[in-house]
C-alpha cells in the first residue's frame, strides 16, 4: 500500500467519522434515521 493510497484511507475514515458524529448529534427523530440509512447505503455501494 502506497503512503498516497493511506492518506487516502485515513482521510476517508475521518470524513466518515465526522459525518456520523454530525448526523448523531441530531435530536432522535425519522430524518436522523433517515441520514444514517442514506449515509450506510451510500457505503455500501462502494464510495
Amino acid at each position: 500500500m502506497s503512503i498516497a493510497q493511506f492518506r487516502n484511507d485515513m482521510k476517508r475514515a475521518m470524513t466518515r467519522r465526522r459525518l456520523y458524529a454530525r448526523i448523531n448529534a441530531l435530536p432522535p427523530s425519522t430524518v436522523r434515521e433517515e441520514l444514517v440509512a442514506i449515509a450506510q447505503r451510500y457505503e455500501d455501494a462502494g464510495h
